[in-house]
């Protein structure tokens, strides 16, 4: 599984209709070892900047990153 160090985080309170239910829940932009950026939903423990994290698998169309331990 890939790893990223979170650039920057955001958690969402008021979300889009098909996401309503799990709100709040945070997302984070992460930057990888060759310097290039995704958007990814953080699962669990809430990140700070600076944090390490990893990919975890999930059956969603979009990342899930957790921080590592």
């Amino acid at each position: 599984m890939r790893q990223a160090i979170v650039y920057t985080e955001t958690v969402i309170h008021s979300a889009p209709e098909q996401f309503a239910a799990e709100a709040p829940y945070q997302i984070a932009v992460v930057t990888f070892e060759d310097q290039t950026r995704l958007l990814v939903r953080i699962s669990g423990q809430r990140v700070q900047i600076g944090d390490a994290v990893r990919e975890v698998e999930s059956p969603l169309t979009y990342p899930i990153f957790e921080v590592i331990s």
